[in-house]
């Protein structure tokens, strides 16, 4: 018996469909594939990322916290003469020497009214040169702008070395302190060419509040002050002694 042309239709049209449905079938299986192949990756990089972040943590911890470097302290600008009276010869300041403590960057102080034994420095605030370097160049400034007596120019200049025997801050209570600075000068002449001329010591002391920027400018006022007391002496000794040969 001869099928009919509708019954032919109607197979090729279930032909069709089944067709399409494995084709969807197919596409879903592969997208499936292609998810689930992917997930392992993904999870991978998700825990290498976690593993790279958790070792980085200590080290940006670090460098979070890490102090800022300590300030970089000398004397501030150069100091104007207030010396007693004119000298009556320029004097030349030719080196100033310390003990060893004093011949670090350290801003010094003692705890007096609890350990006065026991130097201690400050973290966060350094000299920006050694101690005596400091005061060599104060006390050259200072002789730099000193005033002069009339005809104290066509006079020849008589030279001084300094000791720094005392320069540190001491504390009387948490919030209250002073510096003590002493200076030893020694005059160099023809006659004395070994440092053993005429000497005199100098000392003060002042107020210096409770931190290192008051050390800093109580030190820088008392130098001035020491020093203008210190050239005037030089300058007047020197009247009666032959200056050394340059």
């Amino acid at each position: 018996m001869k099928p009919s042309v509708k019954n032919v239709s109607t197979a090729m049209s279930l032909k069709t469909a089944a067709s399409e449905v494995a084709d969807t079938m197919t596409a879903a299986g592969t997208e499936r594939e292609t998810v689930e192949s992917a997930a392992p990756f993904t999870g991978r990089r998700a825990l290498l990322s976690a593993l790279v972040c958790g070792a980085a943590l200590p080290w940006l911890a670090a460098c979070a916290s890490r102090p800022a470097p300590p300030r970089s302290l000398d004397l501030g600008p150069a100091p104007t003469w207030r010396g007693p009276a004119p000298l009556p010869r320029r004097v030349d300041v030719q080196a100033v020497s310390a003990s060893e403590l004093m011949q670090g960057f350290a801003v010094v102080y003692r705890l007096d009214y609890t350990d006065p034994y026991t130097r201690r420095a400050y973290r966060d605030s350094r000299w920006a040169a050694p101690v005596p370097t400091l005061v060599a160049g104060r006390l050259k400034q200072l002789a730099s702008r000193a005033e002069l007596a009339p005809g104290a120019d066509s006079a020849p200049p008589v030279s001084l070395v300094v000791d720094l025997e005392d320069f540190v801050q001491r504390f009387s209570s948490a919030t209250q302190s002073e510096i003590t600075l002493r200076l030893s000068a020694t005059l160099i002449t023809a006659k004395a060419l070994t440092g053993a001329g005429p000497r005199k010591t100098f000392e003060g002391s002042a107020p210096a509040g409770g931190d290192a920027d008051g050390a800093v400018r109580a030190i820088a006022q008392l130098l001035d002050r020491i020093g203008a007391e210190m050239l005037a002496w030089a300058a007047a000794t020197g009247l009666d002694a032959t200056p050394a040969r340059r």
